[in-house]
């Protein structure tokens, strides 16, 4: 459902994934003012319970623009998150760019964000990355953020006006996966609602030993918060 009687300058195109961090920007954004235009992503990823859990976290928001973009990744293949061939590691977070990244995800996700806030006239794009407890992609670095803010601002009808510019706010960036629950909290987020696995089983329950569901169990732990993970 599309509100078109929101003001452009109300309206933020939020990425919702379904895990906790987009979870938590989507109620950010919303605590900043902004009219929330959901957008997920079904690229052929093996944790494709997230979706599900995308909707019920737009659902307990009362975000009622929630759009759903498929895009086959794995015909470009490369990451264990788009193909059975290779295993999603589950010896612990190591340093490195892991398996589990998919290539040039974030640039593909950014650049449909991009061109939904063109049509839907928002200039506002937020954006769950984060740069302290993650997996080591380099698409979730303040570098790719600040660059793609740049080519938005070249590639689109907004390179012909100043005062007309497009933003991507990333405001989990220098949060600890803690700072980003507790903060979730205060905003009544429920993080039962979200799911982070990479390797689920069929009915959703996490794996507990991805690099995905350590950082998760680390940052409640840390923050002193209720766990409301379902485990397999």
């Amino acid at each position: 459902m599309t509100n078109k009687a929101i003001p452009s300058a109300n309206k933020a195109i939020v990425m919702v994934s379904g895990g906790l961090d987009s979870a938590t920007v989507a109620a950010i954004a919303q605590d900043e003012g902004y009219q929330v235009i959901a957008l997920s992503f079904d690229y052929g990823q093996r944790h494709r319970f997230e979706l599900k859990a995308a909707q019920k976290v737009c659902e307990s928001l009362s975000i009622n623009d929630h759009r759903v973009i498929s895009v086959d990744l794995r015909a470009v293949g490369g990451s264990a998150l788009t193909t059975s061939e290779i295993e999603v590691p589950k010896a612990g977070v190591a340093p490195g760019i892991p398996v589990t990244y998919v290539p040039a995800r974030n640039t593909i996700f950014l650049s449909l964000a991009l061109g939904l806030a063109e049509a839907e006239q928002a200039k506002l794009i937020y954006f769950g990355a984060n740069a302290l407890d993650y997996s080591g992609y380099p698409d979730c670095r303040p570098e790719f953020v600040e660059a793609f803010t740049r080519l938005a601002n070249v590639a689109t009808k907004a390179a012909d006006s100043a005062d007309d510019q497009y933003e991507i706010r990333a405001p989990l960036m220098t949060m600890t996966k803690a700072e980003i629950i507790q903060r979730g909290t205060e905003l009544g987020i429920d993080y039962a609602l979200t799911h982070s696995c990479y390797d689920p089983a069929e009915n959703g329950g996490a794996c507990r030993a991805c690099d995905s569901c350590r950082l998760r169990a680390k940052g409640f732990l840390e923050a002193g918060v209720a766990d409301p993970t379902r485990y397999v």
